[in-house]
């Protein structure tokens, strides 16, 4: 498929997934808004489901980049922090030039508890990476020691995302130094949450 055609394809098929939901979007109106025949879309796609699948993998394929080349067993106490803020800012950089990556964030968020659980697998890798984070961070004493591990992925996970969901929908005008100044604020967040008391 042309990536062109391709392009227009997710844009009409994020609208309706965000609108409506997983469930109730309809894949004719989808396909029918591009000029796209049942059989034509088959021919690309098995079915509505790997249609959302491929649109939040493309999508956010820079981000995952970045998530992969992310290694936390390499940092040092004195690095720590400060590779989670670069790491950070160079994520708002996609941003600014991705805009999309905002419209596939809120399709997410509306379906992220979608009876299909179409969802679920996304958190996987998200969830492994937290996790090698605070395991190194503790090693290293970066990361408070005072809790158990799976008790801070959940507060972790829980803040990221409820900071993700907020700035999907308040941040896409940003400057590039109002992304830095808010990356700054929300990596402060995290470290009097997750650090060790001074």
């Amino acid at each position: 498929m042309k990536p062109e055609r391709r392009a227009k394809l997710f844009t009409a098929a994020t609208a309706e997934f965000t609108a409506l939901g997983f469930e109730q979007a309809s894949l004719n109106k989808i396909i029918s808004e591009v000029g796209m025949s049942k059989s034509s879309f088959y021919h690309y796609f098995a079915n509505k489901t790997e249609l959302f699948q491929q649109i939040f993998s493309q999508t956010l394929a820079p981000i995952a980049q970045i998530a992969d080349a992310f290694q936390p067993e390499t940092l040092t106490k004195e690095t720590f922090w400060p590779a989670i803020l670069s790491a950070s800012q160079h994520g708002s950089e996609l941003f600014a030039h991705q805009p999309e990556i905002f419209d596939v964030g809120r399709m997410f968020y509306r379906n992220l508890n979608e009876p299909s659980g179409i969802c679920s697998n996304m958190m996987k890798a998200p969830l492994a990476l937290m996790g090698r984070i605070l395991e190194h961070g503790k090693v290293i004493g970066s990361i408070r020691d005072d809790l158990p591990t799976s008790l801070l992925i959940e507060a972790a996970m829980g803040m990221g995302m409820a900071i993700d969901k907020w700035a999907i929908e308040h941040i896409e005008t940003y400057s590039k130094p109002e992304f830095d100044a808010f990356n700054e604020k929300v990596v402060g967040m995290f470290v009097k949450v997750l650090a060790p008391e001074a």
